[in-house]
């Protein structure tokens, strides 16, 4: 302590040698609190770190909005972007495009208050910061050095009585100490200084850098009023197109009355022409070909024309020159047709060809999977039903698309329980037999045990179809057992029926389609008035070697006496077309959805036919529609199809003056003079030969008419909104692309 009393007076004597003019006292308290001057130093260069750093957040912060206003900005510009590529539909376009400018509005009035909001406080903050720096640094100094003199002048005072021996004999030595002690003191100060001077020049550059981030987000803020600018020049284009439309609207709605009033004349012209005995109907010929030759020729649409009354057939369109089979593969209505196990949820397990394929049930029920098409049906020549109501079909050209057309339309068969457009439904590969929910097995052998409580109408190769022989299987039966399976299924359906009949006619060129395809089994004897024996049809599955294809089999087993016995001949085989077995021949199947209703002075009655899928029997009001037209007066072979322009996809002979050949060359059997409901049944079984055939209906029925001679099959209709419909779509989209 002595010794370094000593030093301090020795460099108080150096000091004041060198013109300082404090007391001893004064001196020490300088040298003991240089240390902490430089400490406080330290410190206030620590406070200048500190607000560099705030002023880093800020400008952080500020760099963070303006990136979120970019974004804000980009979503705004592509919203605007996607106003505008959907300027032709203009009204959308124009909300669109006005809840875009909103947006942006909003986001530019939203970010200029946060950006001047935050550049006030950032401005309000760097000053403070800045001013308490410099003022603290300052300030501390200042104390420092007051508070240092008057510790030395206290402490000289102190130790003076004791080193006043000391002090001349270390003066010179303790001066030159403290010198050096002086100029480390000066140069750690001047080193503060220094520090203080660059905390203020980042300081500044921090300010200078916030000052850049505005000018960018200013910049920012100018290329969004382009944008908008962009925007409003979109909208106006929108305005100018939803003007356009306007006025194209009015331009065909004023076309159309011409047209009408066209019409009206023609109508009146035409009157006068049947007065003066021309033939108006090559008048109305020469106008549907006019219609085909300006639209219908394209290569993608397939026609074929059928003229009833002189019993000829002509390719169409796209179907000029092709051949049946791999011609029409390339269109997926045709092409896209193929088997699969389905469960009773709908779900396709596996398509024909996949490994875990299977037709014995083991794997879901056998289906064919029909993509959907649009059609258009032309009536080129047609004539009143004198006897009845709607019109006979003369001659018509038949047109299905795979994609829509102008005057084509979806085929109803194509629509879910809900209404909704459906791109497939699904068709049984296999004429019906039933699953025995109590036993867990398939009856294979049309055991005449049935339970329309519980079990499951089904499709599966391998089995007897089922018939009425004993039991109980009517149409309503057949229904109640498809339901048994799950949602969505049906016996068979009018509408995926005739959706079927029109493709097979356009392929095949064609309505006589035994010619082309097989007969099918339709040869076997049936012993008359031996009603309660056993079904002699065929077993299902001969055909299954064709797969998705079309032909007949190379060998059927039928139950002729009910005795197993093969054959290979025509009309004792089983007949595929594009994977479904027997659509005609075998055993009779009932179609749902079709009621035939008379009053004793309508021909055959008038077909009614169910708008959806809440089937009912003997009705002909509310959801079941009239079709139209009046079947024909006497059974017999079809030589001409009931017309209406609602139903004019309907099969339904309205005049049966043909033959076993020409020109559909398939039987129609019907209650003449009908007072009251019929059911429908289609295809004919195997006793009915050159009468069976694709259109060939029996119509004289009650609801509850069976026999061992009749049966049904299977439809699925999927839900557009089922996961297992999205599934299906898909898969068979990758199929196709394969």
């Amino acid at each position: 302590m002595i010794e370094t009393d000593l030093g301090c007076v020795t460099a108080y004597a150096d000091a004041v040698a060198q013109g300082y003019t404090g007391t001893r006292k004064e001196f020490g308290q300088v040298l003991a609190n240089f240390a902490d001057s430089a400490t406080q130093v330290a410190a206030d260069r620590t406070a200048v770190e500190t607000a560099k750093k705030s002023v880093e957040v800020m400008q952080s912060d500020v760099t963070q909005k303006q990136e979120t206003a970019a974004s804000n900005m980009k979503t705004a510009v592509e919203a605007a972007e996607k106003a505008k590529q959907s300027a032709s539909n203009a009204e959308a376009s124009k909300q669109a495009a006005a809840k875009s400018e909103q947006n942006i509005n909003n986001t530019v009035t939203a970010f200029d208050s946060h950006v001047e909001e935050k550049k006030s406080e950032a401005d309000t903050a760097i000053n403070k910061t800045k001013d308490a720096a410099v003022k603290a640094v300052t300030d501390q100094q200042t104390a420092s050095i007051q508070e240092a003199k008057s510790q030395i002048a206290s402490y000289i005072t102190e130790k003076e009585s004791v080193a006043e021996d000391q002090i001349n004999k270390h003066t010179s030595d303790k001066i030159t100490e403290l010198n050096k002690a002086a100029s480390t003191a000066k140069t750690a100060l001047e080193q503060s200084i220094s520090n203080s001077e660059k905390a203020k020049t980042a300081l500044d550059g921090s300010i200078t850098n916030s000052a850049t981030s505005k000018n960018n987000l200013d910049r920012s803020i100018e290329t969004s009023t382009g944008k908008k600018s962009d925007l409003d020049t979109s909208i106006k284009n929108a305005d100018i197109a939803k003007t356009a439309l306007d006025t194209a609207t009015t331009t065909g709605n004023n076309a159309l009355q011409a047209l009408q009033s066209e019409n009206s004349s023609a109508a009146s012209n035409l009157e006068e022409l049947r007065g003066e005995n021309f033939n108006s109907q090559e008048i109305l010929a020469g106008v549907a070909d006019l219609r085909a030759y300006l639209g219908l020729s394209d290569d993608d649409i397939l026609g074929l024309q059928v003229d009833y009354r002189n019993k000829t057939f002509k390719r169409l369109a796209g179907a000029t020159n092709l051949t049946p089979g791999t011609d029409f593969d390339r269109f997926s209505m045709y092409g896209g047709r193929r088997k699969c196990n389905v469960a009773d949820d709908g779900t396709i397990s596996a398509w024909f060809g996949d490994e875990s394929y299977a037709e014995d049930g083991s794997n879901g029920q056998v289906m064919v999977y029909q993509p959907k098409f649009y059609y258009l049906v032309c009536p080129v020549v047609y004539d009143p039903i004198d006897t009845g109501i709607g019109y006979h079909l003369r001659k018509a050209n038949y047109y299905v698309s795979e994609k829509p057309r102008p005057g084509f339309r979806l085929h109803p068969a194509f629509y879910d329980a809900s209404g909704k457009e459906i791109d497939y439904y699904l068709t049984s590969a296999y004429e019906g037999s039933i699953y025995d929910t109590s036993a867990a097995a398939y009856l294979l052998q049309d055991e005449q045990v049935m339970s329309s409580a519980e079990d499951k109408f089904s499709s599966i190769a391998g089995a007897r179809p089922a018939s009425g022989s004993s039991q109980n299987l009517t149409r309503t039966e057949i229904e109640k057992m498809a339901q048994n399976r799950g949602t969505n299924w049906h016996g068979d359906l009018i509408k995926q029926i005739s959706a079927e009949q029109l493709l097979m006619i356009i392929e095949m060129g064609v309505m006589e389609l035994q010619t082309p395809i097989g007969q099918g089994v339709i040869a076997l004897p049936y012993t008359t008035g031996d009603d309660t024996a056993s079904s002699y049809a065929a077993v299902t599955g001969s055909t299954a070697s064709l797969g998705n294809g079309t032909g007949r089999a190379e060998k059927t087993t039928t139950y002729e006496g009910g005795k197993a016995t093969e054959y290979t001949v025509n009309g004792k085989t089983s007949i595929c077309w594009r994977g479904k077995e027997n659509f005609w021949g075998n055993i009779w199947k009932f179609a749902y959805g079709i009621s035939i209703w008379g009053n004793g002075k309508m021909d055959g009655g008038q077909p009614y036919i169910c708008s959806d899928f809440e089937f009912a029997e003997n009705k002909n009001s509310g959801n079941y529609e009239p079709a139209g037209f009046t079947v024909a007066p006497k059974e017999g072979y079809i030589s001409a199809m009931g017309y209406s322009t609602k139903f004019d996809w309907l099969f339904i002979a309205s005049e049966t003056l043909g033959n076993s050949s020409l020109p559909v060359g398939d039987y129609t059997y019907l209650t003449q003079n009908l007072n009251g409901y019929r059911i429908a049944r289609l295809g004919g079984g195997w006793t009915n030969w050159s009468n069976a055939g694709a259109f060939y209906w029996d119509l004289r029925n009650g609801v509850g008419h069976r026999g061992r001679n009749v049966g049904g099959r299977l439809v699925y209709i999927p839900d557009r909104d089922s996961d297992a419909y999205t599934a299906a779509v898909e898969v068979w989209k990758q199929k196709m692309a394969a």
